[in-house]
C-alpha cells in the first residue's frame, strides 16, 4: 500500500475544474482514470490525513493498481506529475490545464490511436482476474457490453471471453460504440471466435480505426469492395488474407473500384489464376500513365495497339518478306547427283543372273 503526498501548484478553496479538462481531456479518457483524477484533486487541500491508494482504491470501487495506471495516465497528459519513492510514498503534483497557445485544444495532438504503423503487442495485454472483472461489470457500460456480446456470439460469456471484451476497452482503449460495430462486423462475416474478433480488433487500432465514423468506412470497404474484388479473382469461399488487404487498400486508395475490377479481370485473362502482384503492376502501370476512368484505359489500349500496327506495317513487312525469299534456302544449295539409269539397269541383271546360277 502507499501512501499519497498530493499537493497542487495553484491555490484553491474549492475544486475547481476547468472547462478545458472537461471538453480537451475528459472525453478522451477512461472513466476511471477521470475518478481518479477528480477524488485525488479533491484531496489537494484541506485533507486531514494522508491518503492512501488503497483508501482511493476502496472509496471508488476499483483495484489499486487501477488507481496507480490512472496516475501515470494523467501524468502522460502532462496533468500530474508523478513519482514512487523508495519509501513506497507516491509524490503526485496537479496542474491545471492552460489556455495558453500551446494548450489550446484546437493545438493539442489527438491521444486517440492514429499512428497506421503502430504495433500492438500481445505481450503487454493486462491479465484480468475474476474479482477485478466482477468489479468492472458495475459500471453499466461494461455491463450492457457484455450482455450485447452474448447476444451477437449467441452464447454465455466465459471467463476469457470477458478479459478479451474488457480488453478491448481497456487495453486497446476502444470506445464501446466502436467495440460493438466490431462485433457485428465479425459476426457477420461468420467470425464468432472471441480470438479472431481480437485479431481484428488489434488490426484495427494498429489502423488507427478507433472511431464510430472509421469502423463504418472499414465495414462498408470490407464487406463491398473486398468482396467485389475477391469476387472478380474467384475466390468467394474465404476471407481475403493480411497481405491481400494491404494489396487491395493500396488500390482502392488510389483507384475507383470499377477501374481495379478491370485490372483484376486482365490478370485472369492473362494468367488464368488470381494473381495480386500481377493486379499491382497492371494498377502500377495506370498510375504511372495518370489513368482516373475507364475511358482512360480504353485510349491508353488505343494508343498501344495502335504503336503495334505501325510496328508490323505493310511496309515493313514487304521489307521483311523480301529479304527472307531473296536468301537461298539450304534445299537450293544442296548439291544434287545425275543419276545413270541404263547402268542401274544393267547392273541389276548382273544382280539377277548371279542369283539364278547359284541357285542351280
Amino acid at each position: 500500500m502507499a501512501i499519497l503526498n498530493i499537493k497542487n501548484n495553484i491555490e484553491l478553496s474549492t475544486t475547481p475544474i476547468s472547462n478545458e479538462f472537461i471538453d480537451t481531456y475528459m472525453p478522451k479518457a477512461n472513466g476511471n482514470f477521470v475518478k481518479v483524477y477528480l477524488y485525488g484533486y479533491r484531496f489537494c487541500y484541506h485533507c486531514q490525513h494522508n491518503l492512501t491508494s488503497k483508501e482511493m482504491a476502496e472509496k471508488l470501487d476499483l483495484l489499486e493498481s487501477d488507481v496507480i495506471k490512472a496516475f501515470q495516465y494523467w501524468k502522460e497528459q502532462g496533468l500530474m506529475d508523478f513519482e514512487w519513492h523508495d519509501d513506497d510514498n507516491i509524490y503526485i503534483a496537479y496542474h491545471m490545464p492552460s489556455l495558453s497557445k500551446e494548450k489550446d485544444p484546437k493545438n493539442l495532438p489527438d491521444t486517440k490511436v492514429e499512428n497506421k504503423n503502430l504495433h500492438i503487442h500481445l505481450e503487454a495485454k493486462p491479465d484480468y482476474s475474476p474479482e477485478e472483472l466482477t468489479i468492472y461489470m458495475k459500471n453499466p457500460e461494461i455491463s450492457q457490453l457484455f450482455k450485447i456480446a452474448e447476444r451477437y456470439l449467441g452464447r454465455m460469456l466465459n471467463h476469457n471471453d470477458l478479459k478479451v471484451l474488457y480488453s478491448l476497452y481497456d487495453w486497446l482503449r476502444l470506445p464501446l460504440e466502436v467495440i460493438e460495430l466490431l462485433l457485428e462486423h465479425c459476426i457477420s462475416n461468420n467470425h464468432r471466435s472471441i480470438r479472431y474478433i481480437e485479431k481484428v480488433a488489434i488490426t484495427w487500432v494498429e489502423e488507427g480505426i478507433t472511431t464510430v465514423e472509421k469502423a463504418k468506412a472499414r465495414m462498408k470497404v470490407f464487406n463491398n469492395d473486398y468482396r467485389e474484388i475477391m469476387k472478380c479473382f474467384g475466390l468467394t469461399n474465404r476471407d481475403p488474407a493480411p497481405s491481400e488487404i494491404q494489396y487491395m487498400n493500396k488500390w482502392i486508395n488510389t483507384f475507383a473500384l470499377d477501374i481495379v475490377l478491370e485490372a483484376c479481370k486482365r490478370t485472369i485473362a492473362q494468367t488464368q489464376k488470381p494473381s495480386f502482384q500481377y493486379t499491382d503492376s497492371i494498377l502500377k502501370n495506370w498510375a504511372k500513365n495518370k489513368v482516373k476512368t475507364l475511358d482512360d484505359i480504353e485510349k491508353l489500349d488505343a494508343a498501344y495497339l495502335q504503336k503495334k500496327s505501325m510496328q508490323s506495317s505493310p511496309a515493313s513487312n514487304s521489307s521483311q518478306t523480301g529479304d527472307y525469299y531473296s536468301k537461298p534456302s539450304k534445299f537450293v544449295n544442296f548439291k544434287q547427283r545425275n543419276w545413270d539409269f541404263d547402268e542401274l539397269e544393267r547392273l541389276e541383271r548382273e544382280y539377277l543372273t548371279k542369283q539364278l546360277s547359284e541357285g542351280r
